[in-house]
This record gives C-alpha cells, structure tokens and sequence, in this order.
C-alpha cells in the first residue's frame, strides 16, 4: 500500500509546539492575577484574603496596598491593620458579602446591609456602597424613620430625609427622648414645629369645613390646658 500521502501529524504538532514557546505571549489585562493572598488584621483577628478582591472593590486597600511595604501583609507577623473604626463584625459582614452574599442578596439581612453601608464607605467600596444604599432603599418600609434620617445624615444620602422626615411628621406619637437624642436638638425642634404645623392646619381646615369659618388660635390660651400639658410632658414634681 502507498502511504506516502499519509502523515502522522507528529511533526505538526511539534513545529506548533515550538512556534508556540518562540511566541511571546500577552498576560490578560484583568484575569492576569499578579498576587495570590494577603494577610490582615481587624481588632483581634487575623484574615488572608485574595488581594485581588480587596484592589478590585476598594480604592482605600488600592492606594494602601501600592504605598505599603513589601513584606507587610505577607505573614501572620506582619498582617495590615484595618482602621480602627472597621470592627471584626464589620469586616465579617463585608467578607461574607464579597465571598457569598454577592450571588444572592435577598439573603442579607437589613441589619447586615446597614454595616456593609458603614464598611464600605469607610473603606471606598464605591460598588459596594451603592449596592447596599439601593437594597436598603428597596427596604425602606423596614427602617424605622430615625434610623433612616441618622443613617442619610452619617452616609450622605439625602434622598431618604424627605421620607423619613414625613413619617415622623404625620404619625401620632411625638417623639420620643431617646429618638430625639438620636436626632439631635436642632432636628428634634424641626420635627416638633412641622408637627404644629400640620395640626394646627389640619384643625383649622375641619373648622372651616364644618362651621365655614377659619379657626385662629388664641394669642392666651387656656392657663390650666398649659400647665396639664407642662405636667404630662415634663413629669414636674407636685408643689409642697
């Protein structure tokens, strides 16, 4: 049989071979990793996290890990502090996120969202961030209304205020003392005159609705509704 047509393919797949270890391959841009793990340290704890993750999602560990010493995050002996306001729950709850609660995030909870907020802001996690104020935001009939005004004031996030601030506004308990020191002075009074306001509105329109006269308030009123008020309010003691 003539079998001089017929090849193997082994000098093929040599010269490929060979041609292949002549060229000069170029490293992905992106799925390149030039650095395997990186050890770090929140309040009494030790981490070795993929230093990919943390560059890729913060520009706070960005900037730190470029200026750094080359051997500090290296070992257990020489891991990188995290700030000291960045708990070991925090960064837990932040890890978790990264590692698992990214792929299903109906799994997180409200109180874990509002610390992956803290965490992430305190570290530059920009992605991170806007993920947890939009799930949040999706649960915000879940937030109490001073936890919202608090958390918009700490975080910079003034679309939750208008809300927050009606609620407090049209419900019918007043604040309380420990929400009002929560709010601080000059919100707390700022609640307390939309509050008036409201009332005194909303009163106005019945009378005007029902007897077709405005009702004004008196520039007096009533001595003995003041000091019930005084008294149910403040709790003063009797006089001796």
């Amino acid at each position: 049989m003539n079998t001089s047509g017929i090849t193997t393919g082994q000098p093929q797949a040599q010269s490929h071979t060979q041609s292949d270890a002549q060229k000069e391959f170029q490293r992905h841009p992106v799925f390149y990793m030039q650095e395997g793990m990186i050890v770090l340290r929140a309040q009494e704890s030790l981490y070795k996290i993929h230093k990919y993750l943390l560059e890729h999602h913060s520009e706070y560990f960005r900037r730190m890990l470029a200026d750094s010493n080359i051997f500090l995050g290296r070992s257990d002996d020489s891991p990188i502090p995290l700030p000291p306001d960045v708990t070991q729950q925090g960064f837990d709850c932040l890890l978790s996120f990264l590692y698992q609660g990214i792929y299903d995030p109906s799994s997180v909870s409200l109180a874990d969202w509002t610390t992956i907020l803290h965490v992430s802001t305190r570290l530059q996690c920009t992605k991170i961030r806007q993920y947890a104020i939009r799930e949040l935001s999706a649960r915000r009939a879940s937030l109490p209304a001073v936890d919202a005004i608090v958390l918009a004031k700490q975080f910079d996030i003034p679309s939750w205020l208008g809300p927050a601030y009606a609620e407090l506004v049209r419900r019918v308990a007043p604040l309380s003392d420990d929400e009002a020191e929560r709010l601080g002075a000059r919100t707390a009074a700022q609640v307390g005159r939309a509050r008036e306001t409201l009332r005194e509105e909303e009163y106005a329109l019945f009378q005007q609705r029902r007897y077709g006269a405005k009702y004004v308030f008196p520039e007096r009123p009533d001595e003995q509704l003041v000091a019930r008020a005084v008294n149910d309010v403040f709790r003063l003691p009797s006089s001796p």
